[in-house]
């Protein structure tokens, strides 16, 4: 998990941190962030689809849906 995180791009990367791991809701991280809060929720949703196209591609397995 930790190697997929790192092949993130940063702004992806902060903010599945910062909600999945350290459980801030998307208003807290939008402040911490300084991004506006549909900007949080965009890259959450486009962050997850790549970190689960790097989890199958360091498994050795086709990103499924086009990822």
């Amino acid at each position: 998990m930790q190697q997929a995180l790192e092949r993130l791009p940063a702004e992806f990367r902060e903010v599945i941190v910062l909600h999945e791991l350290e459980g801030l809701a998307y208003r807290e991280i939008a402040m911490v962030a300084e991004i506006p809060l549909g900007t949080v929720m965009s890259r959450l949703s486009r962050g997850r689809q790549k970190l689960q196209a790097e989890l199958l591609a360091l498994n050795g397995k086709e990103p499924t849906h086009g990822l």
